[in-house]
């Protein structure tokens, strides 16, 4: 009989997949326990006075490993299953599963995402829990093997015998060794190392939103400054234009209403400047925490980045999607763990058998006559069966069915959310460039129209009125194309993100 566990999806199957880790779960314990018993010398261990022998089965016992266990396999997604077309724009490259953030072709923007990912305090702390689940794998595996001691003692006592003081001195080996016959051992080395796999997975994880939040900062803090320039050129702008009113009012042309109404549009733009100028350092400190450092980065420049990476890129099919995202395939090895841990609980209901071995010198002196070593050599072997526990371990083994059910939900969910996310990052980044395609256009007429009104101002044939309509929507035009294009660059890398496979 095979000893790998088939791998058909619950889908081929016909059930749900809690349905199927049931079946999944029996099969991975109970089922291997009836293989081992026809796989492996049983009798022997049961014949008296066969000691060495019975050592020797155990060892073979001990070898029978259990069933693999392996991640449930991906759903059988269709790209007809997405809503959106996924064709991408002509010429178009598919996107990297790794360095992703080097498709934008700006130097600054690469360094500053290398320095996060070497100083980023979450991405230290997640590797020392990386560090810390690779030695608990050590920890658990050190149990397969036998455990050695040495130890030694001196204990002197009186009596009052004619020779009343006595001496003993011993010193020796012990050794004490549980095989694994029903692979609970190996179970739990299994558990360790799939949470190991899951730590390290959640650390790629990790990586991956860090290097995508120090692109949406940076690109933030860009879109700031460049509306913080708008901001500046419409002040002065208005200035020169409060100051054409003011001559024209102290020739008469005009009334004061004109500058008073001047003087309160210039406040208004000073004070949108401020704000601007207060988001764009709130976001620069907020990429100093993700660069792990103290100040915000100074010098920066924000040059121009490739057009091309704002594009619609040829992006992947779901299965390949799923099979290639850090955050699920770690909660794949959060259910083979858990799935582990279930056999390790049912293996309670099975005997152990426990080897412990002696051997030692002992010396003891009584009064002051001389005493000659002695070897002492002692040896056994302990079988132990549960047999009435108040339910504890049929307990134990429900608390681990529901883990196991819940790691197998929460891994249904990562697939959906990772679907779910692909989707919305391409929608938005679709959405982003139509709407950058008709701000462009809105931009355009709105300059137009200005340098209109102001000539027509100049003439004296519009009031300041016209001159201040034009004037406010060509602003909010260029103010908004710089917005549309901050958010068009945000989904692109929302695109990256949720199509990226590790940094």
């Amino acid at each position: 009989m095979s000893r790998c566990l088939p791998l058909l999806r619950w889908d081929e199957l016909g059930i749900s997949m809690i349905e199927w880790l049931k079946l999944y779960c029996t099969y991975s314990t109970v089922s291997t326990i009836q293989r081992q018993h026809l796989n492996c010398p049983m009798s022997f261990i049961i014949k008296k006075h066969r000691t060495l022998i019975a050592i020797a089965a155990l060892a073979l016992l001990g070898g029978c490993s259990h069933a693999p266990l392996v991640a449930p396999p991906m759903p059988a997604v269709t790209p007809e299953a997405w809503s959106f077309e996924a064709k991408g724009d002509s010429g178009s490259k598919p996107l990297a599963a790794t360095a992703w953030w080097k498709d934008f072709g700006n130097t600054e923007l690469n360094a500053l995402v290398e320095s996060a990912l070497l100083a980023n305090t979450d991405l230290r702390i997640a590797a020392t829990r990386v560090a810390q689940a690779r030695a608990l794998v050590d920890t658990v595996q050190a149990d397969h093997y036998p455990q050695l001691g040495l130890g030694a003692g001196l204990q002197r006592g009186r009596d009052s015998s004619a020779d009343p003081k006595t001496t003993q001195a011993r010193a020796g080996l012990r050794a004490s060794w549980e095989p694994d016959i029903f692979g609970d051992k190996g179970l739990a080395s299994l558990a360790a190392e799939k949470d190991a796999e899951g730590a390290e997975l959640t650390r790629q994880a990790m990586r991956v939103a860090i290097a995508a939040e120090v692109m949406t900062s940076y690109f933030d803090a860009r879109s700031l400054a460049q509306r913080q320039a708008v901001a500046h050129y419409g002040i002065a702008t208005l200035e020169r234009l409060t100051d054409v009113t003011r001559r024209r009012f102290e020739a008469g042309q005009i009334s004061k209403l004109d500058i008073d109404r001047l003087t309160a549009e210039l406040g208004q733009e000073r004070a949108n400047a401020a704000q601007l100028k207060g988001a764009h350092e709130v976001r620069l400190r907020q990429m100093a925490v993700l660069l792990g450092a103290p100040h915000p980065p100074v010098g920066l420049t924000f040059p121009a980045t490739d057009n091309a990476a704002t594009g619609m890129p040829a992006v992947v099919l779901p299965i390949e999607l799923l099979e290639r995202r850090p955050d699920v395939r770690g909660p794949a090895r959060a259910v083979e763990a858990a799935v582990a841990r279930l056999g390790v609980a049912k293996r309670d209901l099975y005997p152990r058998i426990a080897l412990d071995w002696s051997g030692g010198k002992e010396r003891l002196r009584v009064g002051s006559g001389s005493a000659s070593p002695t070897t002492v050599v002692g040896y056994g072997m302990a079988l132990s069966l549960p047999i009435f526990d108040g339910g504890r371990i049929r307990a134990n083994i429900e608390i681990h069915e529901g883990k196991a059910q819940e790691a197998m939900l929460a891994y249904e969910k990562a697939m959906l959310s990772a679907l779910a996310d692909a989707e919305t990052a391409v929608v938005q980044l679709a959405a982003a460039s139509d709407g950058v395609s008709a701000l462009e256009s809105t931009q355009t007429a709105g300059a137009a129209a200005l340098s209109k009104s102001e000539r027509l101002f100049n003439a004296g044939l519009v009031d300041i009125n016209t001159v201040l309509d034009t004037r406010r929507s060509y602003l909010k035009a260029r103010d908004g194309l710089l917005q549309g294009q901050g958010a068009q660059l945000a989904a692109a890398v929302a695109v990256r993100r949720a199509f990226a496979g590790r940094v």
